[in-house]
This record gives structure tokens, sequence and C-alpha cells, in this order.
């Protein structure tokens, strides 16, 4: 208490000169048109400031459940896609909703691990079994194929990304139809290889690699690059096939995990 009397006594003229200003300013602006006028404006504009300030701190907080948001929305308007359908019926010029059945699901997933410059690489996603991803799901972003999901838990998932020597993806010319194996071999990591297209195939640089549809892992028709560069071997009936990749996978943020609904199905008549 005394130690506040002390404090009152010494800077109380500071405090008594700061309420007369705020008074003189009160009596000054209640009275005075031009001078409230001018108030009314500064306070409108530095409300308005404080005010914008604070939407865009909350706004920035918000970006990461604003990009899961908008993440989940686009997954569901890509399952709508023809390729991402099982037809019900042998007429092609049917077009009711009732003639076609959802065979693909897609998870939206974040990435938040990826390498490119090893021999073999691998990416982890930031989900796993809580929202619904399994070992052996396709992979797939914005602009094409990622990679498939060897390994997951309760809240993370690994896959190998195309880059890797052991991810073998079905895939197909997409004017041509012939299909074939797109593979890794190493080194550049914005290419890769196309195995198993036979010679009698008609192949032209810059023809586009898409996803084959005959895997259970993706649906058909997902961009996977274009043919930068092939070369028939002496004695060879495969072409060697160079693919410029699609995507970027030094670039990776938000994918989408594939689910075939019909997988088990497919896999049990292929078993038979």
């Amino acid at each position: 208490m005394q130690n506040i009397l002390y404090f009152l006594y010494r800077y109380g003229y500071v405090f008594l000169f700061l309420f007369l200003e705020l008074v003189c300013f009160n009596l000054l602006v209640r009275f005075n048109p031009a001078q409230k006028a001018i108030f009314i404006r500064s306070s409108n504009h530095v409300s308005g400031w404080i005010t914008d300030s604070y939407d865009s701190v909350i706004r920035y907080f918000r970006l990461n459940s604003i990009a899961d948001e908008l993440a989940q929305e686009n997954a569901n308007l890509r399952v709508t896609a023809p390729n991402y359908i099982y037809s019900l019926s042998t007429e092609r010029e049917a077009i009711s909703d009732s003639l076609y059945q959802q065979q693909y699901e897609l998870i939206p997933a974040r990435v938040i691990n990826n390498s490119i410059i090893a021999l073999d690489n691998f990416f982890t996603l930031k989900g796993g079994t809580d929202i619904g991803i399994e070992k052996g799901m396709g992979v797939i972003e914005e602009s094409g194929v990622v990679g498939i999901i060897i390994d997951v838990n309760q809240h993370y998932a690994r896959g190998i990304s195309v880059l890797n020597r052991d991810c073998m993806i079905s895939s197909a010319l997409e004017k041509s139809h012939f299909f074939g194996t797109l593979f890794w071999t190493g080194g550049d990591p914005t290419s890769a290889k196309l195995g198993d297209i036979p010679k009698h195939a008609p192949l032209n640089v810059g023809d586009k690699v898409v996803t084959s549809g005959f895997s259970t892992i993706f649906p058909a028709g997902i961009d996977i690059g274009i043919v930068s560069n092939f070369e028939l071997g002496d004695g060879s009936n495969f072409y060697d096939v160079d693919i410029k990749l699609s995507n970027d996978l030094s670039r990776l943020d938000y994918v989408y995990v594939v689910r075939n609904l019909l997988k088990q199905e497919q896999l049990e008549i292929e078993e038979q």
C-alpha cells in the first residue's frame, strides 16, 4: 500500500495530465463539427485496419483446415469422372445415374516427407488407417501418378514413388491403347521408362501415356507423362521408350489415395 501511494505521489501529475488531455480532446471533438468529422474518418480507418489485420491473422491460422476442406471437395468432384465409375449397362448411350456404380474413392492426404535423389525413393503421408488408407493403394495428384502405398499404421502411410525401381505401373498409350509397364532406372527425377511396347505399335514423340486400368490400383486414364524419345534395338521386338513425367515429384503437397471398391472382386476372379 505504501508503495502504491509513493507511486501515485511521484507520477500522479502525469496521470492527471493525461486525464485532462482526454477531457480536452473529448470536448474538442464533441463541440467542433470539423474536428468531429476528422475523428470519425480516422476512427473508421483505424478500426478497419485493425479488423483487416485480425482477419488476416485468423485466416493464416486456418490455412491448413481450408486446404484440407478444398482437398476433400476436390476429391469428391474427381470421383464423378467416367473413369472412376463402373457401368452396369452394356448400352453405350445409357446415361442414367442408376446404371453406374462408384468404383473408386479418393482419400486426400498431405505429404510430410518425400525424396527424389535416391536410387529408390519413398514418401510419407499424414494419415493412415484412421482415414481409410490401406497397403497397396495407389496415390495420385492433380498432375498424375505419384506411387503406391507399401506400409501403413494408424496415423501415417509410407509409399514408393514412381522414382523407385520397385514401382511398376501398368500404363498405356492414350491414342493407340497399346499397353506396357512404367518403371524407373534412376537418374533424372523428371523421366522414366515405358517397357513392353511392341514394334508394330504406332509411336510418336509427344504421345500421351496414361494408366491402363488393368491393375486394381489405378483407374484408367490417369496422366503419367508423354513420350520424349524412343528407339528400337537391333533384333528387338519392343521399343525402348523414354517418358517425360507429367508431375514434378519434388513439389508434392496434397495427394489423393485411390481406394478401389471392387478390388476384392477382381482379385478373387483372377485367382480362380
